[in-house]
């Protein structure tokens, strides 16, 4: 953990702004009743691409500054705190314009088109000395790090091998006229990058980085109608993404993402270890609806629900799941700010990420295993440093 000089003081309320929050976008849906339920933030401004549609945000949630434009918002003087949750083509020109302007960020992942993107967007941020954190909520859920916490506990003794298996439903046959663009796997919104890198990255939270990995990908259903009409566009993003690999400590990983919504499993993910096993589900992901725990340890033949404490619990009880995820990312990312800490995940996370994906794509093109190396092994004797609370009882880890 890096420790740098707290920004802001605490009993400063930190203010936002949110660019993408228009109705149904993610910073509307997500974003502002988070924080609303949040004391040490306050929403100053929202930024959408139409003046009318910012202004009827800013009305409903009573925010003082609505601007047709994402410029304007980052350098009004009545923000500390960007945060980025546009459509992932736009990440990284809004990114660049949050840099230059020297403030602190939240951004949306994937956090650029690509791994080129990405490296410079942290490049950026890093030259202008401030907090550039992505959105990999997952490892703040509560689930989430109630498992890495059984994990480094012993629950399963030594982890042997881990399996996953998920689903990506924008990436079927049929896709909302909203989604249509998430097919251009150019844009860099595609299943392998969302619903796939945040499960893997919340895996890899948990059980330790990639070391070697192999994979296959397929599109099978290269013709995508658009919802509730005749009308189609080409899928030119896998739909099936297959992969095996070795995590840190000899971990061995399957995993395979299918696009489309299914009657079978939705998501489910196993970890096998000498004294036991984990086994996790959720209706979409990790990170998008309550996970249901499942477990035995030493001694134990059956599997049994397994509760998360409410110790694990920051976010407002009140809040949706998807708000109360995105909340309890937030209350680490102020912790982060507040006291110099570096909890969140931060750009540095998101080119390992991208790293990574890169890695399974060239696999998957090449047939050839792609090695990455060991130095993101997980450190055993730093959990004390990475202890799950912090001393004001906002879970960091």
């Amino acid at each position: 953990m890096t420790v740098l000089q707290p920004a802001f003081a605490p009993e400063r309320r930190i203010r936002v702004g949110v660019i993408g929050a228009s109705g149904t976008g993610w910073g509307r849906l997500a974003h502002l009743p988070a924080i609303a339920t949040i004391p040490g933030l306050e929403v100053t401004a929202v930024s959408t691409t139409r003046q009318e549609s910012a202004q009827a945000t800013a009305e409903e949630f009573g925010i003082p500054e609505a601007y047709d434009n994402a410029d304007a918002l980052i350098t009004s003087d009545a923000v500390d705190l960007v945060i980025v949750a546009v459509r992932v083509e736009h990440h990284f020109e809004v990114l660049r314009s949050v840099a230059r302007a020297g403030k602190p960020v939240y951004s949306e992942w994937p956090s650029g088109s690509n791994l080129q993107q990405t490296k410079e967007l942290r490049d950026a941020f890093a030259a202008a000395g401030v907090h550039a954190v992505t959105g990999l909520q997952a490892r703040s859920t509560p689930g989430m790090r109630y498992i890495r916490d059984l994990v480094r506990d012993g629950y399963v003794g030594r982890v042997l091998s881990t399996t996953l298996v998920g689903a990506g439903g924008p990436w079927g046959d049929v896709v909302d006229s909203r989604n249509a663009y998430l097919q251009d796997d150019a844009l860099g919104g595609t299943m392998l990058t969302i619903p796939f890198g945040h499960s893997i990255d919340g895996i890899c939270h948990v059980l330790g980085e990639f070391e070697s990995i192999t994979g296959m990908t397929a599109i099978q259903r290269p013709v995508v109608r658009l919802e509730g009409t005749d009308d189609a566009v080409t899928k030119t993003t896998p739909d099936q993404v297959l992969v095996s690999g070795r995590l840190a400590n000899d971990v061995m990983i399957s995993a395979h993402y299918r696009g489309g919504r299914t009657a079978g499993t939705s998501f489910q993910w196993e970890v096998n270890g000498t004294d036991g096993a984990i086994v996790v589900t959720a209706q979409t992901s990790l990170q998008l609806s309550p996970l249901t725990i499942r477990g035995a340890s030493a001694g134990e033949h059956k599997l049994r629900e397994l509760d998360i404490p409410p110790t694990y619990r920051n976010a407002d009880p009140s809040l949706s799941y998807a708000a109360a995820t995105v909340a309890e990312a937030l209350l680490v990312l102020e912790h982060d700010l507040r006291h110099g800490t570096r909890f969140a995940p931060t750009f540095d996370d998101a080119v390992t990420r991208k790293k990574q994906l890169e890695a399974l794509r060239r696999a998957a093109d090449t047939g050839v295993t792609q090695h990455l190396g060991a130095s993101n092994r997980l450190d055993q004797d730093s959990s004390a440093a990475l202890s799950s609370r912090s001393s004001n009882g906002v879970a960091v880890g």
